[in-house]
């Protein structure tokens, strides 16, 4: 959007209503905008009352100061000042800045009238009629109303001038006054031009620097979001913070591992974009169920998948849940080989500590390491197909909870015989 765009949606945020006379809530970022239009709602509403104020004031100044007779001078002065005593309280109630200015410059139009008729009817045009008008003009001035409603206002009350110099009875010149008159209509009108210039270009910046505000709030939001996609929530938490070096351990951690057997001539078989879209869809669904049961996933290599229970928070069912995982995933799997090719899966889990950080600087990456992840690796390396193939260690924690079968101590490379067994189901189902 172009400088002349920005420029007429100053124009038509400034000629628009004020959301708060629908009973609307201000949209983000025009907070400003209703602080600039309460303030100015505030001026109108002081002038009025000032205005009722004066002329309450004048009611006792006019019949002594000047030769207007009282009983014309305090009727008028008390019926101006229950008008605009009338005017305050109507302007409390109209909420969007053309009211406003429309309020005041009528009231001002008025009032300026019935100054020029008084003191043309009383014979002291010259000097406090014009006195008075300039004090008008101060009050229309401290208004801030909009340009073209001053202008408007101001030719009403020229043109009251002019009548009332015309038909004025009195003797002496009205030049002085005449010139004193004009230099106050066009200086009030030049300051006024100026001010609304400026506040468009306040507005205008403050535009500008909302929408580079949002623009920045929202690529934060991204970066945000894409951090929550590759690590931990707590770890990321921690690493936008400013943490630099995140590095933990993790005393009661279950570590799962799952492949899928057989998917090297599988990938030969099949078309790229088909292999890539079938993991796609099955590595997508394990993540739904990392995700339902309180799990993270820590990664993906080739086709195998790894994910984890009680981290970065612990999590005192841990093993439970991660076995649950393993069954859930194997029936997923199932499930979509049905659709396009013969899936099987081996899984392998073991329980106990491990050690988990952030790598990487420019891409990050949350990975564990410790014996727990290598003996959950070689669960599953040495792991019946189909099958959920879980440590003694596992098998301890999840008793009471799933049925097994004791395979008996197998040999895994590297550690030598250890116990392990194979989960059968959930027990009582």
């Amino acid at each position: 959007m172009g400088p002349t765009d920005l420029f007429d949606e100053v124009e038509d945020r400034l000629a628009r209503h004020s959301p708060v006379a629908s009973g609307e809530e201000p949209p983000e970022g025009e907070d400003r905008k209703e602080r600039r239009e309460g303030r100015i709602i505030f001026l109108v509403l002081v002038v009025a009352l000032a205005a009722a104020v004066m002329w309450l004031i004048a009611a006792v100044v006019i019949p002594t100061g000047t030769p207007i007779p009282p009983d014309l001078a305090i009727p008028v002065c008390y019926a101006m000042a229950l008008l605009n005593w009338t005017a305050f309280l109507v302007s409390g109630h109209a909420y969007t800045l053309d009211r406003q200015h429309s309020i005041i410059s009528s009231l001002t139009s008025l009032n300026g009238l019935v100054i020029l008729w008084l003191a043309s009817t009383g014979g002291v045009l010259p000097g406090y009629g014009i006195s008075a008008i300039m004090l008008l003009f101060a009050f229309g001035f401290v208004a801030r109303t909009g340009f073209i409603f001053a202008a408007w206002r101001s030719a009403v009350i020229a043109f009251g001038f002019v009548v009332a110099a015309v038909l004025y009875p009195g003797k002496g010149s009205l030049l002085v006054d005449a010139f004193i008159f004009g230099a106050a209509i066009i200086g009030t009108l030049l300051a006024l031009r100026l001010l609304e210039q400026s506040r468009r270009r306040v507005f205008y910046q403050d535009i500008v620097i909302t929408r580079q505000a949002d623009a920045l709030r929202l690529e934060k939001d991204r970066a945000d979001a894409l951090l929550l996609n590759v690590l931990p929530g707590p770890i990321s938490s921690r690493l936008l913070a400013g943490e630099r070096t995140i590095a933990d351990e993790y005393p009661a951690v279950t570590v799962l591992f799952a492949d899928i057997v057989g998917f090297t001539p599988l990938a030969a078989r099949l078309p790229a974009d088909e292999v890539v879209g079938l993991l796609g869809r099955l590595f997508a669904r394990f993540d739904e169920l990392v995700a339902a049961r309180g799990l993270e996933k820590i990664k993906t290599i080739g086709d195998s998948y790894m994910a984890a229970g009680g981290l970065p928070e612990p999590l005192a069912d841990n093993a439970a849940r991660v076995v649950d995982l393993g069954l859930a995933m194997i029936d997923v799997a199932r499930k979509e080989g049905d659709r396009t090719a013969d899936l099987k899966l081996r899984v392998g889990v073991h329980s106990g500590p491990v050690i988990g950080g952030v790598i990487g600087h420019h891409k990050f990456t949350f990975d564990i390491w410790g014996e727990t992840v290598n003996i959950a690796s070689r669960q599953e390396s040495h792991g019946i197909v189909g099958r959920v193939n879980i440590s003694d260690a596992t098998w301890r924690q999840v008793q009471d909870v799933f049925d097994a079968e004791a395979r008996g101590r197998i040999h895994l490379r590297g550690y030598g015989p250890m116990e392990t067994y194979t989960i059968l189901g959930r027990r009582g189902l």
